[in-house]
C-alpha cells in the first residue's frame, strides 16, 4: 500500500496562521495518517505541522519592509518552491500572504500539484490582473466575503464563499456579557478601545495620534475610560512608553481581547482584521491608518476601491468613518469618535449595522470547505 503524500500549508503572519491551524486540525481529524508540513510558527507546529521555516523573518509590512528583508524572503521562497515541487507533496494550501504565496503556488502548479487558496488576495481592490493568474494555478479558492465568489468566478477561479472564519473564532464570545471588572476597568465608565495595530511599524506610526486624540476626547468626557489591547507581547514595552505620562484614564490588556471588546462602547482602530472583529462583536469603530509616505502613495495608485475598512467592504457601503494617512489627525479622530458617542441614536444605529454583518458573513464553515476541496481535488493523495 503506497504511503500517503504530504499536505503542505503556508501562511505568513499571525491571523493567517490561526486559519491555517484550524485547517490543519480539521484535516488531521479526517486523515490522521497524512504528514503535514509547512511554513508557519508555533501555532501551526502545535497542530502537528512540521515547519520548513518559521515565518518570523519573512512577515513584513509594506514595500519598504520587503526591501529590508529581501535576503531572508528570497531564501525562504527558494526553500518553499523546492519543497512543493517534490513528488511526495499531495496538495498545497496557501493562506493569504499573496506576494510570496503566488510564487509558491505557481511552482506547485507547474509540477501538477493541486493548490487550494484560502483567503486569496483582494484582487477586486487592487492589481485585478492577478485574478487570471489565480485561476491558472489553483484548483479552488475559499474566500472571505460573499461578493468575492462572483467576482473571482468571472475570471475562471473556482471560488467558494462558506462563511467568514472570524465567526468560527468568535463563536464562544459573540453574545458574552460585558465584564469590565474582569479587566480592572472602574465601574460606571464608558469604555472606548484604542487599537494601534499588531505590527511594530503600525504601532510606531499610529499610536501617537491615537493617544493625542484620546486626550482630546477625555477633556470633554470625564466618564470615558480607554482600554488598549496589546496584540503581541513584544509590543508591550513600546506601547507602555507611548502612553506613559499622558494623563489618560487607560488600561493595557494582554489577554482575552475578544471578551474585552464586549466591554467597549466604541473604538478607534487601525484598519485591518480587528475592525471586523469589533463590528461582529457589536462595537462601532473609527477606522484609521497611517503608514510611510512611499507605501501609502504606491498603494493609493494601485487601489480600485474607495474605502479600506473591512466592515465597510463587507457591507459594500462606508457606514463607519475612515481617516486614512493625512486625514488621520488627533482632532479629526476625536471629532469622529465624539460624533458617535454623543449621539445615542446614531451609536445604536451603527451598532445594529455592525451586528447585521453576522448574517451577511454567515455560512456552513470555511475550514470545512477547505478540507472538502482538498478531498475533491487531491483525493488519491491521502490513501
Amino acid at each position: 500500500m503506497p504511503r500517503a503524500k504530504t499536505l503542505f500549508l503556508l501562511c505568513g503572519e499571525p491571523s493567517g496562521e490561526v486559519y491555517a491551524a484550524r485547517v490543519a486540525r480539521a484535516f488531521r481529524e479526517r486523515h490522521p495518517g497524512v504528514p503535514l508540513e509547512g511554513i508557519g510558527s508555533s501555532r501551526l507546529e502545535s497542530e502537528g505541522v512540521r515547519l520548513l521555516r518559521d515565518y518570523g523573518d519573512i512577515s513584513v509590512m509594506g514595500f519598504t519592509g520587503v526591501v529590508k528583508r529581501l535576503p531572508e524572503i528570497r531564501s525562504a521562497l527558494r526553500a518553499a518552491k523546492d519543497r512543493v515541487s517534490r513528488p511526495d507533496i499531495g496538495a498545497v494550501v496557501l493562506v493569504d500572504f499573496p506576494d510570496f504565496n503566488f510564487r509558491v503556488g505557481l511552482a506547485a502548479w507547474k509540477r501538477g500539484v493541486p493548490v487550494v487558496y484560502y483567503i486569496p488576495p483582494q484582487v477586486w481592490a487592487w492589481r485585478t490582473g492577478r485574478a487570471r493568474t489565480l485561476a491558472r494555478f489553483t484548483r479552488g479558492a475559499v474566500v472571505l466575503f460573499p461578493f468575492e465568489e462572483g467576482f473571482l468566478r468571472r475570471y475562471g477561479v473556482n471560488a467558494v464563499f462558506a462563511g467568514h472564519p472570524l465567526l468560527e473564532e468568535l463563536g464562544p464570545v459573540l453574545d458574552a456579557p460585558a465584564e469590565p471588572a474582569r479587566f480592572g476597568i472602574p465601574p460606571g465608565r464608558r469604555v472606548v478601545g484604542l487599537l494601534p495595530g499588531s505590527r511594530t511599524a503600525e504601532v510606531e506610526k499610529n499610536l501617537p495620534v491615537l493617544v493625542s486624540s484620546a486626550r482630546l476626547v477625555a477633556e470633554r468626557a470625564p466618564d470615558v475610560h480607554f482600554v488598549l489591547p496589546v496584540a503581541r507581547p513584544s509590543l508591550r514595552e513600546s506601547i507602555e512608553r507611548g502612553v506613559s505620562g499622558r494623563g489618560l484614564p487607560l488600561t493595557l490588556v494582554s489577554e482575552d481581547r475578544h471578551r474585552l471588546f464586549r466591554c467597549m462602547e466604541a473604538a478607534v482602530a487601525v484598519s485591518g482584521t480587528v475592525t471586523l472583529e469589533l463590528a461582529l462583536l457589536g462595537v462601532p469603530s473609527v477606522i484609521v491608518y497611517r503608514t510611510g509616505w512611499l507605501n501609502y502613495h504606491i498603494a493609493k495608485r494601485l487601489a480600485k476601491v474607495g474605502y479600506a475598512g473591512l466592515p465597510n467592504l463587507a457591507s459594500e457601503e462606508p457606514f463607519l468613518p475612515e481617516l486614512i494617512q493625512d486625514d488621520f489627525t488627533p482632532a479629526r479622530a476625536a471629532d469622529a469618535l465624539r460624533g458617535m458617542m454623543e449621539d445615542e441614536a446614531r451609536l445604536g444605529a451603527l451598532r445594529r449595522r455592525c451586528l447585521a454583518l453576522r448574517e451577511t458573513l454567515r455560512g456552513p464553515g470555511p475550514t470545512g470547505a477547505v478540507v472538502d476541496m482538498l478531498d475533491r481535488e487531491a483525493a488519491g493523495a491521502w490513501s
